[in-house]
């Protein structure tokens, strides 16, 4: 899946429309019958559709539905919010055709509400650019508060579709119907909770069309990423699959490293080695006799020998912590620097080229030196800042991660909100640390652990429920999910 932002989009339709010539209202009517079959794929018992119509294209795709909705017998009703004076165009056009099936808008009425089975959200398309307040805002809330299914043509009202930011208030669809472009914005931060289930339509465009457009991120399955396994054959041996060392696991946080080696264990490294406490040494061999436990004094001796080095699970900012960090930053290895090695790094910022930074939307904050709602409203630039501050790849966490290296970006759409609990972060990190010591570049491997991870925590929620899922049986799960890798030598 590629993804696109709205200007790249809107160029891709000006193409097909002035060089392909393929009729904007042609567009438009694809646009609504793809979204009419699937509201009624969906909602076959529906008999009352109300469309809701801004005065845009947007809701030209709405009168479009409206006819071939008003054709197969149903009771329609549409609502426009706006004055027809600012109908033009195409939209223009599909608003007489309504007229003249009978259909004429009226205003919007809470009554209107009442015997609807489903909504039909058409009122602002790709280019919202403002907050949406006054009488909008009402209804949209009067809409939200209703237990009826909202479909959404092309995104939900008021979603940004760049960023999955909120502008004001926006309508909370069931179902969203996307045209020509997947748009980022329903795929991160907010998007995705507010499009509900994504359903998406080229309106049969070409090749042609896309061609000299870039996306902005991309996304592929879990089967691509494991598919760039590095094959493992019979003579491999433990030095091959790759030696790593784990850095943290302070005084109170032994499990945030335990969590980090067992999940180094379960996809595949061949070696797991610790720096931790003292006291911590015995607890860890006991509790996982896989792992390979050793204090601050054998830093140097084991971190010669290892592939790759992470620091951050259990680390906190002490001495101790401080003096590993500075420690760490100085090995020529590629690292992996996750947690409190990243509050640290935002207190001495540096950039280097081999290493994977994997903060969430607040240590993403510190390390620019802007508040998590200003990364979280625009994570797709707030990626491209970190990576052209600190180097290496970056793995933005949260809702839709992403992962970027400063030439390709992907997004991961697997996750789920039973994933909000601590240790996540930690298993992930030996998850990226693990793959990293196989022999795998930073960037893959970055991709491969965050799909990984995101994929066997909703295997996990579909086994148990989302409260159900803890990080220990992540590690597990996602050793049974690298299976599906292909085998060929």
């Amino acid at each position: 899946m590629q993804l696109y932002t709205t200007q790249s989009t809107q160029a891709i339709e000006r193409f097909a429309i002035d060089q392909q010539n393929i009729p904007g209202l042609l567009l438009m009517k694809r646009a609504a019958y793809f979204s009419y079959q699937t509201l009624r794929e969906h909602y076959p018992d529906t008999h009352h559709v109300l469309v809701i119509c801004g005065t845009g294209n947007n809701g030209g795709d709405g009168f479009a539905l409206a006819q071939y909705a008003h054709i197969d017998g149903c009771n329609v009703s549409i609502a426009l919010l706006g004055s027809q004076d600012r109908i033009k165009g195409d939209a223009q056009t599909c608003l007489q055709e309504c007229l003249a099936l009978g259909l004429s808008p009226q205003l919007f009425d809470s009554a209107l509400l009442k015997n609807a089975d489903t909504i039909v959200d058409a009122v602002f398309g790709t280019g919202l650019n403002q907050p949406v307040t006054g009488e909008y805002a009402e209804i949209f809330e009067s809409l939200n508060e209703t237990h009826t299914p909202i479909l959404a043509l092309d995104i939900p009202s008021g979603l940004q579709a760049d960023t999955g930011n909120i502008l004001g208030t926006a309508i909370r669809a069931s179902h969203t119907c996307t045209f020509i472009t997947h748009k980022p914005g329903l795929y991160t931060y907010l998007g995705s909770e507010t499009a509900g289930k994504i359903h998406f339509s080229p309106l049969f465009l070409n090749q042609d069309s896309y061609s000299g457009h870039f996306p902005i991120a991309e996304s592929h399955s879990l089967k691509y990423w494991l598919n760039q396994l590095p094959k493992m054959h019979p003579s491999s041996h433990k030095g091959i699959r790759g030696t790593l060392l784990l850095v943290g696991g302070n005084h109170h946080m032994m499990g945030a490293i335990q969590l980090a080696g067992l999940a180094a264990l379960t996809t595949g490294a061949g070696l797991v080695k610790i720096i931790t406490q003292p006291d911590h040494l015995t607890a860890l061999t006991q509790a996982q006799p896989e792992l390979m436990a050793y204090t601050q004094t054998e830093f140097e001796q084991q971190a010669e020998s290892a592939k790759v080095i992470s620091i951050g699970p259990g680390l906190d900012q002490d001495t101790w912590a401080v003096n590993l960090f500075n420690e760490t930053l100085t090995k020529t290895q590629p690292k992996v620097i996750d947690a409190d090695a990243l509050n640290l790094l935002a207190k001495s910022p540096q950039k280097q080229t081999n290493w994977i930074l994997t903060p969430h939307p607040g240590e993403a904050g510190r390390l620019l030196g802007i508040s998590t709602e200003a990364v979280q409203s625009n994570r797709f630039d707030a990626i491209k800042q970190l990576q052209q501050k600190y180097g290496g790849v970056i793995v933005l966490k949260g809702n839709g991660t992403l992962v970027y290296d400063g030439n390709q970006m992907e997004l991961c759409t697997a996750g789920n909100a039973g994933m909000a609990v601590g240790g996540m972060g930690d298993v992930l990190t030996g998850t990226i640390t693990s793959l990293v010591a196989q022999g795998m570049d930073l960037y893959t491997a970055a991709c491969l652990g965050v799909s990984l991870h995101a994929h066997s925590g909703d295997t996990l929620a579909n086994q148990k429920s989302q409260a159900g899922v803890i990080p220990s049986d992540l590690a597990l799960v996602m050793s049974q999910l690298l299976s599906y890798a292909s085998n060929d030598a």
